[in-house]
């Protein structure tokens, strides 16, 4: 049996071409997320609610917000997935934000490799890392499939664990 507010979600999914797909079957939703190219399966049976919120961010803007039956929270966004960072394997950090998206992946992988490439921001490159985990571990924690990110994330942990310093992401060696 689908949860109320089901039909509602696909609406605001329709309303957002480009940033998911949805493919139906049965009582079950399948989505695409058009940036990062990543599939959730979302089954009707696992969700306790669905709620239409108000963007404070970007006003006009709405969101869903989708609570499972085991308390993981999920967020469909004009972003894409959003989702809160786990601290499973890092333990509490103060964060500048309490949800996060593929797309913050992004952005802030390619700062890790801008530092990564200069050794006298290993500190920071490695506080970056902790960051990154985290939000790998949320977006794992709700189902998303990211065993690719964190493997490019522990390559540069491992490069930095062995004071190496990573090639400029803009193709410049790194100082000898």
């Amino acid at each position: 049996m689908k949860p109320p507010h089901w039909e509602m979600m696909l609406a605001w999914l329709r309303s957002h071409p480009g940033v998911f797909t949805v493919r139906e079957e049965g009582e079950d939703l399948f989505l695409l997320e058009g940036h990062s190219i990543k599939t959730l399966p979302l089954r009707a049976r696992d969700v306790d609610l669905i709620e239409e919120k108000q963007n404070t961010v970007i006003p006009g803007e709405t969101y869903i917000l989708i609570v499972k039956k085991d308390g993981q929270q999920l967020v469909l966004s004009s972003h894409g997935f959003a989702f809160p960072p786990s601290y499973v394997n890092i333990g509490p950090l103060p964060l500048p934000s309490q949800v996060y998206c593929m797309e913050d992946f992004r952005h802030l992988f390619s700062k890790l490799k801008h530092l990564a490439s200069e050794a006298e921001r290993r500190e920071e490159a490695l506080a970056l890392i902790l960051l990154l985990i985290a939000i790998l571990d949320g977006a794992k924690s709700v189902g998303l499939e990211v065993d690719a990110e964190a493997e490019q994330v522990n390559a540069i942990l491992e490069g930095l664990e062995k004071g190496q310093v990573q090639a400029s992401p803009h193709g410049k060696l790194p100082p000898h």
